[in-house]
């Protein structure tokens, strides 16, 4: 693979080292793996297609690039900052006050989380569901209409 096309750009090549890094692996184990996989000696002699080669055996192993990751703020498959900031919008319509606490033990009693940082993306929905319908039948007894959002 080494040789074959044009040398890998130095964008890539960081690529390369920041796996090699995340996977803390020795500068012998990279060297092995470089020669095995793509049938060179360094980074600096890789084509595309050994980039390609090395990468896949670099997530293989368990390296997870930044474009896999959740964006910051928020945790795959967990509960999005949207829902989160519905969730706590709903709790202060209910209660009049926004409490922290109070909302924390809603959410253990009734989905089984301590916190809104523990809720994955289902059960919020879940929590928004329960939530909106809570606030209408207060405003509902209490004769005002307005809206929920």
């Amino acid at each position: 693979m080494g040789n074959l096309g044009a040398i890998i750009s130095k964008e890539r090549k960081a690529v390369i080292h920041v796996a090699k890094a995340q996977l803390a692996m020795t500068d012998e184990d990279y060297r092995a793996l470089l020669a095995r996989v793509a049938g060179v000696s360094s980074s600096a002699d890789l084509d595309d297609p050994g980039f390609e080669a090395v990468m896949a055996e670099f997530e293989r192993l368990g390296f997870r690039s930044a474009k896999h990751r959740a964006p910051a703020g928020q945790r795959e498959g967990m509960a999005t900052p949207a829902q989160v900031g519905r969730i706590r919008a709903l709790w202060k319509a209910y209660t009049g006050d926004y409490d922290e606490p109070g909302l924390e033990r809603w959410l253990e009693v009734h989905l089984h989380a301590s916190s809104l940082r523990f809720l994955d993306a289902w059960r919020a929905g879940k929590a928004v569901a329960i939530l909106e319908g809570m606030v209408a039948k207060k405003r509902a007894k209490a004769g005002t209409g307005e809206s929920l959002s």
